[in-house]
C-alpha cells in the first residue's frame, strides 16, 4: 500500500493588535490571501488580524511552534498590496505597533470581525415611458421634473443617493405610481468605471488657475503645492484636475481637515460630477462608514472625500490625491498612531506614481520649504477669482478702547454699520464655553481641575465648570474656598457669553454660533450652516472651525475678538499657527460682490507679526519664520521627535525619560533636551514629562529611537510612554 504523503500546513504572518514590533506566525490548512482578515488565538482569547506575508521559514521555525488560524474571514484580500505596503511603512516610520496601520485601514465593523458585504440597496431605474417623457410634462411638480431630468442623465441611481441630493421618498413613490420609474432591491458589488461626465459645466479659469491645472499630470509622480490667497479658486482647480482624472478612467481621493468641511465639499462635488462620490469621516455611523468604504474598495466610487484616516482607503486605479488646507493641524493624529495624513498621502502618491495637490492659502513651513527648494512644484494663485479685492486689515489698540466683555467700541460700531447695510458679520473668538475661568473677585482664586494643571471653563448651558483637557466637570462653587467670599463669578468671555452679549446688543439680528458645543455633530453643523444662507443680516460667532475654508458669501466684516494668547505661547509652531489662523479667518471676509474689512483687537498692535499679515503677505511672514528655524536647526531644516512619558508618580516618569536620554546621547547621533515638564504638566491625574530629540539627519533620528521599544517596555511600573515623530505641537 502506498503511504499517503502529508502536506505540511501553510505558514502565514498575521498583523494582530497589541504591543508587537512585527507580525506573529500562524499556520493554516490552505493558502490565505494576503490582505484578508483572520481570527487567530492570542493567549486565552481570539482576535481579528490581517494576513500580511508568508509565514516563517520551516527550517528556522518549527511548525509545531505555530498555532493554527481559527478562521479565515475573507476568501479574498480586503486590503490590496499597495495599502499593505503603506500600512507597514506607517508602523516603521512612526515607530508604533506593527499592526496599527493595517487596522487603521479597516472600518470599525471589519476590525471587529463583521461581514464585508455591501448592504442591500434600493435601485431606481427609468421605465420605457420614463425614458421618453419630457420633464416639463410633469407640470404640477418641479421636484419631479428635476428628478426625471436627473435620471435621464445618469440612467440609474440608488434611493440613498437620490435622498442625499434632496429628493424625498414621496416624490419617488409618485413617479412609481405614474409608471415612470421602478425601484428594485438588489446587491451590486461590481466596479463602476469613472466617466468624468458633469451635471454642470466647469467654470472658466483665469490665467493663474489655467497654468496651475496644466502643470498637474506632467510627470508620473508630481507633488504640487497650490498656494492661493483665500477666495482664489483653488477648489475649481481641484475639480477640473479631478475631471481629467475621471475621464482617463481613474479615481480620486480628496482629504479635508475636519468633518465640518465635508458636507459643503460633498455638495459641491455632487453638483458637478455624475460619477459616484462617497464620504468617509467620523460623523458616519459604523454601518455607513463600512458601506462607503466597501463602495470605494470595490471600485464603485469615483471620488472619495474624507478626513484624516481616509488616506488609507483602498481605491483601485487611483489617479490623483488632493489634500485641501494642507497646513491644518487636524491632519496630525494626536494619540495612538501619531501619523500626519498629509505626509502619508505624499508617500501613497509617490508609491503609486500619481500627482498630488496640496492646497492652502497658508502653507506649512515644511511644504513651503519643499516648494522653494524644488521638491514640490509651486503653483501660485495671487488674485481672488472673479477679480474681487482682498479685504482691508486694521488692528485695534485695546489699550485705548473702552469695551464690553472684550468687545471694543470701534469693533462694535463697525458691526452695527455692516449689519445696517444688510450684510453678515463674522466674529472670531477661539474660546468655547461661557467664560475661561470661575473667579473670586476678593482674593483672586480660580477654579482649577483636580486632575489637570488647568483652569476650569465655565459653561452656562448645563451650568457647570468643565476641564477641556480631561472632561472633568463640577458644579460652580457659590463661595470662595480660600477666603469664603461670595463674590465668585465667571471671568472672561467665551463663545457662549459672546452669543449672549451680541443677542442683547442686536436683538433683531440672528446670532449663529459655531463651536464644539453648538455644532457638536455633523447634522448640527449643517443646520448652523443653513442658517447662514437665510436672507438678511446675521452675526456669525465661533472658534477656529470657522477658519477652515468655509465660504460665507455675504460676510463683509471679520472681527477677531482676542488673539493675543498666541503671541506668547512656548510651543514651537505657535507663531506659525497664529499667522495661518489670522490669514484664514481674515479670508472669510469680502468673498462676494462687496469688499470686505478685517479688524483685529490686540493689546500689542506693534508686534512685528501684524506687519506682513496686514498686507496679506503671508509669504514674507513664513519666510521670516523659516529663517529663524534654519538658524536653530529646527524643522524643516532638521528633524524632530518628542518622547512623552506620564505616570501618577512624577519621579517615575522623569526617571524613565532620564534613562532614555542617557541611552540616546550615547548613540552620538542626536541632540536631547530634557526631561522637562510638558507644557500641560499634569493631565487626567498623570504627571507628564517629555524629551525633545533633534537630529540633522532623519536616518540618524530613526536609528537612535528604534531600539527604545526593545529596551523600555511601553507600560511598566505604572509608567507609560510614546514617541511622536514630526510632532505638530509640544503640549
Amino acid at each position: 500500500m502506498t503511504s499517503q504523503i502529508k502536506i505540511p500546513p501553510y505558514r502565514i504572518h498575521v498583523a494582530i493588535p497589541g504591543p508587537f514590533n512585527g507580525p506573529l506566525g500562524y499556520c493554516h490548512h490552505s493558502p490565505v490571501a494576503l490582505g484578508a482578515r483572520c481570527l487567530v488565538p492570542l493567549g486565552r482569547r481570539s482576535v481579528v488580524g490581517v494576513a500580511v506575508a508568508p509565514g516563517p521559514d520551516g527550517a528556522d521555525y518549527p511548525i509545531e511552534k505555530l498555532k493554527p488560524i481559527g478562521a479565515v474571514l475573507d476568501p479574498d484580500a480586503l486590503l490590496p498590496a499597495d495599502i499593505l505596503a503603506l500600512a507597514a511603512w506607517l508602523g516603521r516610520y512612526y515607530l508604533h505597533e506593527f499592526s496599527s496601520g493595517f487596522l487603521l485601514a479597516l472600518p470599525a465593523l471589519l476590525r471587529k470581525g463583521g461581514g464585508a458585504e455591501l448592504p442591500v440597496e434600493e435601485w431606481v431605474t427609468l421605465t420605457v415611458p420614463g425614458v421618453a417623457i419630457l420633464p416639463d410634462q410633469l407640470k404640477r411638480s418641479a421636484a419631479q421634473q428635476q428628478l426625471i431630468a436627473l435620471l435621464q442623465d445618469i440612467s440609474t441611481s440608488t434611493v440613498r443617493a437620490l435622498r442625499e441630493r434632496g429628493f424625498s421618498r414621496g416624490q419617488l413613490t409618485s413617479l412609481v405610481k405614474k409608471d415612470l420609474i421602478t425601484i428594485q432591491i438588489h446587491q451590486d458589488d461590481q466596479p463602476i468605471a469613472p466617466t468624468g461626465t458633469l451635471f454642470e459645466p466647469a467654470l472658466e479659469l483665469n490665467d493663474e488657475q489655467q497654468l496651475a491645472l496644466d502643470a498637474v499630470n506632467r510627470e508620473p509622480y508630481s507633488p504640487f503645492l497650490l498656494e492661493g490667497v483665500t477666495g482664489s479658486g483653488k477648489t475649481e482647480v481641484y475639480l477640473q484636475a479631478i475631471e481629467r482624472c475621471l475621464r482617463e478612467g481613474k479615481r480620486a481621493l480628496v482629504l479635508v481637515p475636519e468633518i465640518g468641511l465635508t458636507p459643503q465639499t460633498i455638495r459641491r462635488f455632487q453638483s458637478r460630477f455624475q460619477d459616484r462620490v462617497v464620504a468617509l469621516h467620523s460623523g458616519l455611523s459604523d454601518a455607513q462608514r463600512l458601506s462607503a468604504w466597501l463602495q470605494a474598495s470595490l471600485g464603485q466610487a469615483a471620488i472619495v472625500i474624507g478626513t484624516r484616516s481616509a488616506v488609507l482607503t483602498p481605491l483601485p486605479n487611483l489617479g490623483l490625491i488632493v489634500v485641501d488646507e494642507e497646513h491644518d493641524l487636524s491632519y496630525k493624529q494626536q494619540d495612538s498612531l501619531r501619523y500626519q495624513a498629509r505626509d502619508v498621502a505624499l508617500k501613497r502618491a509617490h508609491d503609486a506614481g500619481i500627482p498630488i495637490i496640496l492646497g492652502t492659502a497658508t502653507p506649512s513651513l515644511e511644504s513651503l520649504h519643499n516648494a522653494q527648494t524644488g521638491r514640490f512644484g509651486h503653483l501660485l494663485l495671487n488674485h481672488r477669482a472673479g477679480g474681487m479685492a482682498l479685504p482691508g486689515v486694521e488692528t485695534i489698540d485695546m489699550r485705548k478702547q473702552q469695551h464690553q466683555n472684550g468687545l471694543s467700541e470701534r469693533l462694535l460700531m463697525r458691526v452695527a454699520d455692516h449689519l445696517a447695510d444688510g450684510n453678515q458679520v463674522l466674529l472670531f473668538l477661539n474660546r468655547r464655553g461661557y467664560a475661561p475661568s470661575w473667579f473670586c473677585a476678593d482674593c483672586g482664586w480660580m477654579a482649577d481641575c483636580v486632575f489637570c494643571d488647568a483652569h476650569l471653563t465655565h459653561h452656562r448651558q448645563g451650568y457647570s465648570n468643565i476641564c477641556h483637557h480631561c472632561g472633568h466637570r463640577e458644579a460652580p462653587r457659590k463661595s470662595c474656598p480660600t477666603c469664603h467670599s461670595n463674590q465668585v463669578s465667571a471671568m472672561g468671555t467665551g463663545t457662549e457669553r459672546a452669543e449672549e452679549l451680541l443677542g442683547e446688543l442686536f436683538p433683531a439680528v440672528p446670532v449663529i454660533r459655531f463651536d464644539r458645543d453648538a455644532a457638536s455633530t455633523r447634522h448640527k453643523f449643517v443646520a448652523q450652516l443653513e442658517r447662514t444662507d437665510l436672507p438678511g443680516p446675521a452675526i456669525i460667532v465661533g472658534t477656529q472651525m470657522l477658519a477652515k475654508g468655509h465660504h460665507f458669501e455675504r460676510v463683509t466684516l471679520v472681527g477677531i475678538w482676542d488673539i493675543d494668547i498666541g503671541l506668547f505661547s512656548a510651543d514651537l509652531r505657535a507663531r506659525e499657527r497664529m499667522g495661518q489662523l489670522l490669514t484664514q479667518v481674515s479670508g472669510r471676509s469680502g468673498r462676494g460682490e462687496r469688499r470686505g474689512e478685517v479688524l483685529i483687537q490686540t493689546y500689542y498692535p506693534d508686534d512685528p507679526i501684524f506687519v506682513p499679515l496686514k498686507q496679506h503677505d503671508y509669504r514674507t511672514f513664513a519666510n521670516d519664520l523659516l529663517a529663524e528655524r534654519q538658524r536653530s536647526g529646527l524643522p524643516p531644516f532638521g528633524y524632530l521627535a518628542v518622547i512623552r512619558c506620564d505616570s501618577a508618580f512624577a519621579d517615575r516618569a522623569e526617571a524613565r525619560l532620564q534613562q532614555m536620554a542617557h541611552y540616546l546621547l550615547s548613540t552620538k547621533r542626536v541632540r536631547v533636551l530634557g526631561p522637562i515638564p510638558a507644557l500641560l504638566s499634569r493631565r487626567a491625574g498623570k504627571h507628564r514629562f517629555m524629551l525633545i530629540v533633534q537630529s540633522d539627519k532623519r536616518s540618524h533620528l530613526h536609528q537612535s529611537l528604534t531600539p527604545l521599544h526593545q529596551h523600555y517596555p511601553r507600560d511598566q511600573q505604572q509608567v507609560s510612554w510614546h514617541i511622536d515623530i514630526d510632532p505638530a505641537e509640544l503640549a
